[in-house]
């Protein structure tokens, strides 16, 4: 069936045939137009959505260890399961080519938590990276920051902090020779390397003892006014306080 509509021939109220070809009535273009906004609309929705989602998820899980980067802009991260990721954003200074971090800007779900200064870290070439990350160094199953601020050809140097699971915040612990963490005593370890390769050296155990960082043992290992002789010194906390435990004298191999 066909509607006679004066030089065009409609075969349905919607459309008509005429010599230019197939003609949509206004009323129908308008709808069809508005159903496919409304499609458009819902598509754009979901997107925006899967795209949220999606980037939470992403948030969710970037590694936390301790790790080379060229910035943070930011690095995102959970202390632990089922905590918020924060976002660790750099604040870095410039002098010519050179670059390092002053600051590290802390947020969560966008909104700013904290500014951690970083102190008297050494600066690079603008080509190097920056070694930061999430570390448990007080073994409450909850990860602290790290990030590396000096290194040199036998010793490299860290700023850490403590995250508090109560204030959501972080608290500088200082800066020390990067922590070696052994899990089985709770202890952190260190080691400095002098000269004479190795000869000359200081390490240390930390622990910590109702909530402060102490030192329980230190060896160090000096050079005497003799050549090729060193006095090694180890002392060992007890009673609350280093004791000196052992005397020797090492000579340097032939």
């Amino acid at each position: 069936m066909a509607w006679q509509t004066g030089r065009r021939i409609c075969s349905a109220p919607s459309s008509c045939w005429s010599r230019r070809g197939l003609v949509f009535s206004r009323r129908a273009s308008l709808s069809t137009g508005n159903r496919t906004l409304a499609v458009a609309a819902r598509v754009l929705r979901i997107g925006t959505a899967i795209g949220l989602l999606t980037n939470a998820a992403l948030a969710r899980a970037q590694s936390a260890a301790p790790a080379y980067v060229r910035d943070c802009r930011p690095c995102t991260f959970s202390p632990g399961d089922k905590l918020a990721p924060f976002s660790f954003t750099f604040d870095v200074a410039r002098t010519g080519t050179l670059r390092a971090v002053r600051a590290i800007d802390v947020s969560r779900d966008s909104q700013p938590v904290q500014r951690l200064a970083v102190p008297e870290m050494e600066a690079s070439e603008d080509n190097a990276e920056f070694f930061f990350g999430g570390v448990d160094v007080n073994f409450d199953g909850l990860l602290d920051l790290m990030l590396m601020t000096r290194r040199g050809v036998a010793n490299t140097y860290a700023a850490y902090w403590l995250f508090d699971p109560k204030s959501g915040t972080y608290t500088s612990l200082g800066t020390y020779p990067e922590f070696r963490v052994d899990t089985q005593k709770h202890r952190l370890l260190t080691y400095e390397r002098g000269g004479w390769g190795g000869l000359i050296h200081e390490a240390r155990e930390y622990e910590f003892l109702q909530g402060k960082l102490s030192l329980m043992r230190e060896e160090k290992q000096d050079a005497t006014s003799r050549p090729g002789v060193f006095r090694k010194v180890i002392r060992e906390r007890s009673g609350g306080v280093l004791r000196t435990v052992k005397t020797e004298t090492v000579r340097a191999p032939k």
